[in-house]
């Protein structure tokens, strides 16, 4: 029997063996016999689901490529909290209000209300997840990150990216927001961006992987993945931040000059469809759509699109149209006003109350003669010609420009409910009929496109982040009346301003437009004093590259100057002359001034 130093290693040598036996056979067991079982299990452990910082939304730009809506990096910061071993442990009153005053000035918030939010009533258990502020700007979060990594390692920040508006609230119902996600997911919104927010909108990066403590993916684990971050589509606009700038400061100085309460100015190119300025009153601060109370979210509409209005005379023009083009009159054509006609048992009368005698088409649009356009639909046209034209031109149905919420407007058609023999007489001069400036705007522009119309639209570039670029192309929405019958109706409204119309002139450019006066409905009948006022007008003749709507809602000037040739035309006048210049449109040839 061996004794000494050699029996007790050979004692010690036994028992490793003995204790480590055992714990091989569990190696080999598990790494060796059960590895395809067990392998599930391990990854479990090892990898945890992750979602990757957001990449930055899709950036909206004007026609030359400026920012008009970008990104700003914003962070959420929250506190992971227990009773054990986090910020406030029960009965460490002192440290905890030390943290919350050192954060107050970050975090903009009262002292006292982060010792309240950082604070662990002594009955509640485990973690407990603290919101300390929503819209932490970058330069603090960054500061906040170094804490963490310091001292603070239950301080959460999750960032995320806020809507940067470069120019403030120019076109805000154009370029409109984009809502939060609700519980199932979805986005909304308003204007350009709620139209396309799926383009916009970066795709979600969520993976499984090796993550640190704060739940981020190593970068090993990363650089093995497959996963793309993918930021939104980026959107050029049709719309030139200058000529959106000046319409909308040319919209406010009418509605100051008239005292009105609201208005819109839309501008649009009629050989393309493309709105080059779209500007609305009462508008909003489009960054700041969380702050408005329920009821004043019908700002949030665009009345270009959504809003419908009885556009009065200005809806002569496609009366005449579309009795020129289905033969029934002509330049040799005219007819006896007696300043009275009835209808339908309702009485039809000019605005001015007189009879004109024997007028001719050109008469019937510079006096703008409401027995005149009555007499085309009733003894000419016919409730079935009439409404075959209406909806050719668009009327009743939505236009397709893509912005959020059109609407369809009014046009109660001979087999409706509505509809009464009276409604052939009133619809042809913008009577009963209701239409959106979009609506009557596109329907206008194939008077001064050669009979065709445009759809209209406000994205003229998609850039995708991969980079593949889609440009928009002007399309076709119909043609409602011939080549000749446009350019007929066009050199009438042209002569019309040029010696009616004096208001809507501009020195050294030939125009053609025409003026609206509309009441507007009320229960009942129509409000005895309130009117909307409007001017359509395209230039520069023979081959006009702008179209403009002038309307203005409810002027509060003096009764007997509420009329489109006091307001909408003066107004259409400063706009057109200094968008001439703008967009570099040489003067006519030669004007077919007075």
């Amino acid at each position: 029997m061996l004794r000494g130093p050699d029996a007790r290693l050979r004692f010690v040598n036994v028992l490793m063996i003995a204790v480590l036996l055992p714990i091989l056979g569990q190696l080999v067991r598990l790494q060796v016999l059960e590895r395809s079982r067990r392998l599930p299990e391990v990854e479990e452990l090892l990898q945890r689901p992750y979602t990757l910082p957001a990449p930055p939304p899709g950036i909206v730009m004007d026609a030359h490529g400026e920012l008009l809506v970008g990104n700003v990096p914003i962070y959420k910061v929250g506190a992971e909290i227990s009773r054990g071993g986090g910020i406030s442990v029960v009965g460490n009153v002192t440290r905890t209000r030390q943290v919350a005053e050192e954060l107050a000035p970050l975090l903009n918030r009262d002292s006292e209300e982060l010792f309240q939010a950082l604070s662990v009533p002594p009955d509640a258990g485990g973690r407990v997840w603290r919101p300390l502020a929503a819209a932490v700007p970058a330069d603090v979060g960054e500061q906040l990150m170094q804490l963490r990594s310091e001292r603070w390692g239950w301080l959460t920040l999750e960032m995320e990216w806020q809507r940067y508006y470069a120019e403030g609230d120019l076109a805000s119902h154009t370029l409109g927001f984009v809502t939060e996600r609700d519980k199932d997911g979805q986005q909304g919104g308003f204007g350009v961006q709620g139209y396309y927010v799926r383009l916009l909108s970066p795709l979600p990066v969520v993976g499984r992987g090796e993550v640190d403590a704060y739940q981020v993916p190593l970068a090993e684990a990363l650089a093995l993945g497959e996963l793309r971050a993918y930021p939104g589509t980026d959107l050029v606009l049709t719309l030139d931040r200058t000529i959106q700038a000046f319409v909308e400061g040319e919209l406010d100085w009418a509605m100051q000059e008239y005292r009105a309460q609201g208005g819109t100015i839309l501008v649009l190119n009629p050989r393309t469809g493309a709105i080059l300025a779209a500007a609305s009153r009462p508008a909003y601060v489009p960054y700041e759509f969380g702050l408005y109370p329920e009821s004043e979210y019908p700002l949030f509409q665009d009345p270009v699109v959504s809003s419908s209005y009885e556009p009065g005379s200005v809806f002569k023009v496609l009366t005449v149209a579309a009795a020129v083009d289905a033969g029934g009159v002509g330049p040799n054509w005219s007819y006896h006003d007696s300043g009275y006609l009835e209808y339908g048992g309702v009485p039809i009368r000019n605005s001015d109350h007189r009879a004109h005698g024997q007028q001719n088409l050109q008469g019937l649009l510079d006096s703008s003669l409401n027995v005149g356009a009555a007499t085309l639909t009733t003894r000419v046209l016919g409730a079935e010609s009439f409404y075959r034209y209406m909806r050719a031109f668009g009327f009743g149905q939505k236009t397709g420009v893509d912005l959020v919420g059109e609407s369809t407007g009014i046009l109660h058609f001979p087999e409706s409910e509505f509809w009464s023999d009276s409604s052939l007489a009133t619809n042809s001069f913008g009577q009963g009929i209701a239409v959106t400036p979009v609506q009557l705007m596109t329907a206008v522009s194939a008077l001064a496109n050669r009979g065709t119309m445009m759809v209209p639209y406000v994205v003229a570039e998609r850039r995708y982040p991969d980079g593949r670029l889609a440009v928009t192309t002007p399309r076709p929405l119909g043609t409602p009346i011939t080549p000749e019958t446009a350019d007929y109706l066009a050199e009438l409204m042209e002569k019309s301003v040029a010696h009616r119309l004096t208001r809507a002139q501009v020195p050294g450019y030939r125009i053609a437009g025409k003026t609206g006066t509309s009441q507007i409905p009320i229960p009942g009948g129509y409000h005895p004093v309130d009117v909307i006022t409007s001017f359509v007008g395209f230039g520069p003749m023979p081959d006009p590259e702008v179209l403009i709507l002038v309307k203005i809602d409810r002027p509060g000037i003096e009764r007997h100057l509420r009329w489109g040739t006091q307001t909408a035309a003066p107004t259409f006048s400063r706009v057109a002359e200094r968008l001439f210049v703008l967009m570099g449109i040489p003067p006519s040839e030669a004007w077919a001034g007075p």
